[in-house]
């Protein structure tokens, strides 16, 4: 291919290339870094185009950013959204607090279909096609959305901050819904059996960390990055650092909540709770299949029917809820609550908020 392609274009000057036996000349010039390539029938025409141009060039700054604005673009046809996921993990992401989180889903997007295709092809049909892939992987609406958004916001840093000419083809699409907010509590004896769970763990910190998960409210990244230097047993206070929402955070510590800090051990590299998230994850679910087994075992001696929800689809995070309720449950009104939790409007702090109806019958008398 490579020596048909010599025999078909012979240089005939400086930038100028005779093709097809002559029958057409070939002009290739790049003036202060604007690539022009254009055809002619004459030799002449050709060299006169490459003066003119050179001269045109170095004078008319409007042509030379029409120019620049044509080779941007052409740039971005070849350009797939897989280049710009990438670039956007560099350059982007690796500055967010939830980088991790996103790193991950940037890896896992790259996977599919859609990451090979030129960002000009990058349409609604296309967005379509990736949603239906992912439905079939068994993806929640909400989980749709993260990586939609992520999409779209890949999009919109192309053009406003690396000045591609493109269209961000979610706004042509109904983007899924966030889908309904968890709204999962502990149960009655839910929070003893894992409690006994915990303490079964080869991890000491384990229980100390679920006990202050449901007594503080705290997310779980905020308890581990949590130090003993900003821990004051003596006061009954603990702050927390570099939060969520990017603010500090002084939140109360309950009677029970300075008895576990005070006979948990003291780690070498200062921090409360020396885990990583994957252990904080790992353990917490074999925890809560652990007590799931007993409570089964326990309903098998006694002749009983278990319940199928108990002790079943929980997470850490629902730990945060739980105790967001609790606080309303001991009288906190929605300021001090805010206070505790960390949340910046009323409607996210609602979202945490899952007040039984039986026990609001009961204050109605």
């Amino acid at each position: 291919m490579a020596k048909r392609k010599i025999q078909d274009e012979n240089i005939v000057e400086r930038n100028i290339t005779q093709r097809c036996g002559g029958y057409s000349f070939r002009v290739r010039i790049t003036v202060s870094g604007v690539r022009i390539d254009e055809t002619f029938e004459t030799l002449e025409d050709a060299r006169a185009f490459r003066d003119r141009k050179r001269a045109d060039l170095a004078m008319d700054p409007t042509t030379k950013l029409v120019l620049q604005k044509r080779e941007v673009n052409r740039e971005a046809l070849k350009l797939t959204l897989g280049i710009l996921l990438n670039r956007y993990a560099a350059e982007v992401t690796v500055g967010k607090k939830g980088s991790r989180t996103e790193l991950h889903r940037i890896r896992k997007l790259s996977r599919f279909e859609i990451a090979l295709l030129p960002v000009q092809l990058v349409d609604r049909s296309a967005l379509n096609r990736f949603m239906d892939d992912g439905r079939q992987e068994q993806w929640t609406e909400c989980t749709l959305r993260k990586y939609v958004m992520l999409i779209s916001a890949v999009f919109t840093t192309a053009v406003k901050r690396w000045d591609y000419s493109l269209e961000n083809p979610v706004r042509l699409i109904e983007v899924p819904s966030n889908g309904a907010s968890r709204c999962r509590r502990l149960e009655a004896g839910e929070y003893e059996r894992l409690l006994l769970a915990m303490r079964e763990c080869r991890n000491p910190y384990m229980e100390t960390l679920f006990v202050l998960a449901v007594e503080t409210a705290a997310r779980r990244g905020e308890l581990l990055k949590l130090g003993w230097g900003n821990v004051y047993l003596d006061k009954a206070t603990a702050l927390l650092m570099d939060t969520k929402n990017g603010d500090d955070r002084v939140i109360p510590l309950s009677s029970l909540a300075v008895k576990s800090l005070s006979s948990l051990p003291r780690s070498i590299d200062g921090r409360v709770f020396p885990l990583k998230d994957y252990q904080v994850r790992s353990a917490f679910e074999l925890a809560v299949l652990r007590a799931r087994k007993r409570y089964e075992a326990e309903c098998q001696k006694n002749s009983v029917t278990p319940q199928p929800d108990y002790l079943m689809n929980l997470r850490f995070h629902d730990l945060r809820h739980e105790a967001t309720t609790r606080l309303f449950e001991k009288g906190f009104d929605m300021l001090e609550a805010a206070s505790v939790t960390g949340h910046k409007t009323l409607a996210m702090l609602k979202r945490y908020t899952h007040l039984r109806a039986e026990d609001l019958a009961r204050k109605l008398g």
